[in-house]
């Protein structure tokens, strides 16, 4: 992987959609109070993913595609999830569209690794309750 895509995906703010408000997450930063209070008491776990289907490899695709990838992957969380939250991939700079996705959690690593390698996704974002904001790469 390239120093380009890694410094794109820290420098990303992953925004997360909670009780009509919204939390930005960095990676390397602690996991804000709200979402900690959320994984511990309503999803009922100290961990969670954040995933999204839009733009596989790392690369832009058409409207229709990721809205397409996106209800197969808001299907999986109804399905697979404890439960679930609205998410948004923000680029800082604009330089790069929105990406909506979830935050999922009760889903096992192993389940949530082999889903983000079905979407071709580069990478997840681990929130660790008692932790800080993790990048997990995935085997191409």
């Amino acid at each position: 992987m390239s120093d380009d895509l890694r410094g794109a995906f820290e420098a990303t703010d992953y925004r997360v959609f909670l009780d009509n408000e919204s939390h930005v997450l960095h990676i390397g930063a602690p996991c804000p109070e709200p979402l900690s209070d959320w994984l511990a008491h309503r999803a009922f776990t100290q961990c969670g993913w954040l995933i999204t289907a839009y733009n596989p490899k790392a690369e832009q695709i058409d409207a229709a595609c990721n809205q397409a990838r996106d209800a197969l992957l808001r299907a999986w969380a109804q399905r697979r999830a404890a439960a679930w939250l609205e998410t948004v991939n923000e680029a800082p700079n604009g330089g790069w569209p929105d990406e909506p996705g979830v935050l999922v959690a009760g889903i096992e690593e192993g389940e949530i690794r082999a889903m983000g390698r079905r979407l071709d996704q580069a990478a997840l974002v681990q929130i660790a309750a008692a932790d800080s904001i993790e990048l997990v790469w995935l085997d191409r």
